[in-house]
């Protein structure tokens, strides 16, 4: 048997052990769990149980690899992505991109060797604040709701946590931060990581995804609180943010993976550039499956009223079919 297939049979025989239990607003636990520790007024609480399927990979990395001594090497079989490989093995598919040197990580040859860096990520104590904040927080975010947060072992023995936040107030928001934290079964805190959610400008009612990679989690881990760090409402700074309308946006399955596809609709009176879209795909209960962000080039401007086509591939949890999707999109005016 290849060692995909062994990958394969493995998972599938630890996906009938048990499910993985995720909560968003409201906790749904599968085993009874502890009362956890008292956390800030904006977070959520998502409880671990046994499970082996593969887990979405986030756009944005939160560690810097380097290979490892004996690095895992994977050969590029036809059919392969750099997000499906990244799913695969439970890592960011930029850290396989920095690792092999890749300048265009959309071509890959067949029979190409990638070195897979696996467990180059050092865990974080929660008492310390993270070395990746990428902002500071703020006194008093906004009281934004995190929701759809489940977690996810990958084959290897990391664990992502995914979900979103949702916009609550009446007017866009902007620099969405959270932080996770891994908990023992008392609720004490193990290991935290911070990250900015996926979506720059978060109208009201819509929700932006994020995820955060624990390549290598301490023993112990029960369960994890999310808590809102950072939100704020469109500044001077960011007045220049305009969302793009998505038009005729229709989700299909496509092997694997799930094709989403559509156009983006520009009704903001002025050119707009540095356009972005995210995907995100939800199963049955609501939870997040996993997302996707894509960005245009910086040279691409979308004139007011034109529209620009979108078309992105996603690998689900567990190859599952998603029962719905969200698709939001923004860019920035330029003068």
């Amino acid at each position: 048997m290849s060692r995909r297939g062994s990958l394969r049979a493995g998972w599938v025989a630890l996906v009938l052990t048990g499910w993985l239990a995720g909560c968003g607003g409201v906790l749904t636990p599968v085993l009874p769990t502890p009362t956890p520790a008292p956390v800030a007024a904006v977070s959520a609480t998502a409880t671990l149980a046994p499970e082996a399927y593969l887990t979405p990979i986030p756009p944005t990395p939160t560690f810097t690899p380097t290979p490892t001594p004996t690095p895992v090497i994977h050969v590029v079989e036809s059919g392969d992505t750099l997000f499906g490989i990244a799913l695969e093995y439970g890592v960011a598919p930029e850290a396989i991109q920095q690792a092999n040197g890749l300048d265009d990580p959309q071509y890959l040859r067949v029979g190409q060797a990638l070195i897979i860096p696996i467990g180059t990520e050092e865990p974080q104590s929660a008492d310390v604040a993270p070395a990746d904040a990428l902002i500071l927080p703020t006194p008093t975010p906004l009281p934004l709701e995190p929701s759809a947060i489940a977690l996810h072992p990958t084959a290897v023995g990391g664990l992502w946590c995914m979900g979103e936040i949702v916009n609550t107030q009446d007017a866009a928001v902007t620099n969405v931060q959270v932080e996770v934290v891994l908990v023992d079964g008392e609720g004490r805190p193990l290991v935290s990581r911070r990250t900015l959610a996926a979506v720059d400008d978060l109208g009201p009612d819509e929700g932006a995804p994020f995820a955060v990679l624990f390549d290598a989690p301490p023993d112990g881990v029960e369960g994890c609180r999310v808590k809102l760090i950072r939100a704020e409402r469109i500044s001077e700074i960011t007045a220049a943010l305009r969302p793009l309308a998505v038009v005729g946006a229709e989700g299909r399955p496509a092997g694997p993976q799930y094709r989403v596809t559509g156009s983006l609709l520009n009704q903001n009176g002025v050119t707009v550039g540095r356009i972005r879209v995210v995907v995100t795909l939800y199963d049955e209960e609501g939870k997040v499956l996993t997302y996707r962000e894509m960005a245009f080039p910086d040279d691409r401007l979308l004139p007011d009223g034109v529209a620009l086509p979108f078309d992105l591939a996603l690998t689900p949890v567990g190859g599952r079919e998603p029962a719905s999707f969200r698709v939001l999109a923004w860019g920035t005016a330029q003068p």
